[in-house]
């Protein structure tokens, strides 16, 4: 039995990218890491926006969790998420439970001296296909650059964030169909612009369109996006419940499901999302952008299920506090990281 000691929040933040780390430590002296979602930036004040969700963790959850056995870790989420519901079982309380229910798998992972993988059922993939996800950059030398040197480091795919077409005509002229593009414009178009933006961009080798419309959850909207531009589909990097998920797949607007694991819930949801996309047999892809506890669970999650597509890297290595490394990546595909409980170093 490992006995629940200590939940510390840490908001590492560097170059105005902030991090929530969360730290469960036993009695016994194992410790978990997880990652909770780390707010809007805020270049005047770095880290603030992530401290609403550093107190729920504190003020809210550790209290349940002290002195409990740290491998009861549904039993934890179902008493957790039904005292924390009346704050809304969307948003920073789901945020926060995310953070520390991550924790949880990875401690309990090297108690047992087995990868996460292992707990949530075993290794499906060898390999799992991974693109490099670039910032907003607004800049086309600078654009290119960057692609060059995701190439260079083992990626045959990358993922925009820009907002005008000549970005993705300018990675087509440059390095031809051998390039596949994601495109995440972040809910930035009406769904008339949504529909024109997608039309421009068709004829190049897009993978997909991602959250091409605002509100990024009206599923009617991407569905027409997706209807009229003959595009495929990413979303739900904005969804919380499992009924968000079954809402959006019924909905039949994607392709590509994006559950982001530092929002939903942790790995514990993240489990039972890979059910439904399965039933509704539809490409799963977690959402990440952050190098460290996130990006870790989401490799293991994404290892342990069936639908499992694409695994995204944040491509801004170096500007995170943190200093986790990537993991292993090499000829397109990402590989699942060795050790117990997620393979941090």
């Amino acid at each position: 039995m490992g006995t629940i000691k200590e939940i510390r929040v840490d908001i590492p933040n560097q170059n105005h990218l902030t991090q929530v780390i969360v730290t469960v430590e036993t009695i016994e002296g194992e410790t978990g890491y997880g990652e909770a979602w780390w707010g809007i930036p805020n270049t005047s004040y770095p880290g603030s926006t992530s401290f609403p969700i550093a107190s729920v963790i504190e003020n809210l959850i550790t209290p349940h969790l002290i002195g409990k056995d740290s491998r009861t870790i549904e039993k934890h989420w179902f008493d957790i998420w039904e005292y924390g519901y009346r704050y809304a079982d969307q948003g920073i309380f789901s945020m926060g439970l995310s953070g520390v229910d991550i924790a949880l798998w990875d401690l309990l992972g090297k108690e047992l001296r087995v990868p996460v993988a292992q707990l949530l059922g075993g290794v499906m993939h060898d390999g799992l296909p991974a693109y490099a996800s670039l910032p907003p950059l607004r800049d086309p030398d600078l654009v290119i650059s960057e692609v060059k040197r995701a190439i260079e480091s083992g990626f045959n795919a990358v993922k925009l964030h820009e907002i005008d077409p000549m970005y993705v005509h300018l990675l087509h002229n440059n390095f031809g169909d051998s390039l596949g593009i994601m495109v995440d414009v972040n809910g930035h178009f009406s769904l008339i612009e949504a529909i024109a933006f997608g039309k421009e961009i068709s004829n190049r080798n897009i993978i997909w369109y991602e959250e091409p419309v605002r509100p990024m959850r009206d599923h009617k909207s991407i569905k027409k996006v997706s209807d009229q531009t003959r595009l495929p589909i990413a979303a739900g990097e904005n969804e919380y419940t499992l009924n968000d998920f079954k809402n959006i797949l019924e909905s039949d607007c994607l392709t590509y499901l994006q559950p982001e694991i530092t929002k939903i819930g942790g790995l514990t949801t993240a489990k039972r999302i890979s059910g439904l996309a399965e039933l509704y047999n539809t490409a799963l892809c977690p959402h990440n952008f952050r190098i460290g506890p996130s990006l870790y669970a989401s490799i293991h999650w994404a290892f342990a299920s069936p639908m499992a597509t694409w695994i995204e890297v944040p491509w801004i290595q170096g500007t995170f506090a943190g200093e986790y490394p990537l993991p292993p990546i090499s000829e397109g595909k990402v590989y699942l990281p060795e050790g117990s409980g997620l393979g941090l170093k």
